[in-house]
């Protein structure tokens, strides 16, 4: 009976010290997700917004206007004033016409004259005083191109400065136009129609609910038996018995400990070691965010 009893002993010991030495078969988290914060890039009343909390947003949906009043009348300013720089370049030919029918008829002047002093019909002098005239008018020609080419220069750059500007004040005014840049759920709505906006302040919070992780710590003994892509058991705690098991994807494992130095001197210090590992799951619609879960470590 003794030796029975012994060797009993001895059995339970033995499986004792093989259970400690074996690694955890879980770890605990939390589910989270990605989360994106929408804040006001623009000034003013809120006009509209369309969007509850609870409700499902797609990217690039409109989710609230702001008043874009003082921008259309920035807008309609400017278009007034481009319309006028435009209107004051001129052509250059238009605008040296008399210059040019002078220019012509001393140029006729001057061949007459050249046919008569050939048969000695009219003075040398009577050449040079035309030439003279000549180079005068085409100096004004040049010096009339030149002012009305600077003045059109200046009206064209005018007019791209205040496209610019319109451009600029257009962007503004899209702005108004609050838009979701992720699919998601409203989780959180900070501001209600009729309230005076700022630039910066948050609206919206717009959460990923199909697409979620349990972000849960290991410690340094447990890494071993993780790595990045690798496939996992994940099971949601919903209080009691109340569990659902999902498939997940170990995607991102932290370098660094959050909660102890990084050197540490000690190998029972090291085993204390936490390090976060995110876990991908896609979401049934059960999984809440702030959920208990644990990761099921593979037998290894």
């Amino acid at each position: 009976m003794n030796r029975i009893l012994l060797f009993l002993s001895i059995v339970t010991i033995l499986l004792s010290g093989t259970a400690c030495s074996r690694p955890e078969s879980s770890v605990q988290g939390i589910f989270e997700t990605t989360i994106v914060n929408i804040s006001s890039e623009s000034s003013g009343k809120i006009l509209g917004f369309y969007v509850n909390e609870g409700d499902t947003v797609a990217a690039g949906q409109e989710l609230a206007l702001i008043d874009t009043l003082s921008y259309e009348v920035q807008i309609n300013t400017l278009l007034a004033q481009k319309d006028a720089a435009g209107k004051v370049t001129s052509d250059v030919s238009v605008q040296t016409k008399a210059l040019s029918e002078q220019l012509a008829r001393l140029e006729s002047d001057r061949d007459r004259i050249s046919r008569l002093i050939e048969v000695g019909a009219a003075p040398r002098n009577q050449l040079d005083q035309i030439e003279s005239s000549i180079a005068v008018v085409r100096g004004q020609i040049e010096a009339a191109s030149a002012t009305i080419r600077t003045a059109n220069e200046t009206a064209s750059g005018n007019v791209v400065s205040i496209q610019t500007q319109i451009q600029g004040i257009r962007e503004m005014k899209e702005k108004c136009h609050i838009r979701s840049i992720a699919d998601g759920v409203v989780i959180g709505k900070y501001a209600h129609t009729g309230e005076i906006t700022a630039v910066g302040r948050p609206l919206l919070k717009i959460a990923d609910m199909d697409n979620v992780f349990l972000k849960a710590y290991f410690k340094s003994s447990q890494l071993q038996n993780i790595r990045l892509g690798q496939k996992v058991k994940v099971i949601a705690n919903f209080g009691k018995d109340a569990v659902r098991e999902y498939d997940g994807v170990v995607t991102w494992i932290a370098q660094d400990s959050q909660f102890s130095p990084k050197s540490i001197p000690t190998d029972e210090e090291r085993s204390n070691l936490v390090y976060p590992v995110k876990v991908a799951v896609r979401n049934d619609g059960y999984i809440k965010l702030g959920l208990a879960g644990e990761v099921v470590l593979p037998d290894e």
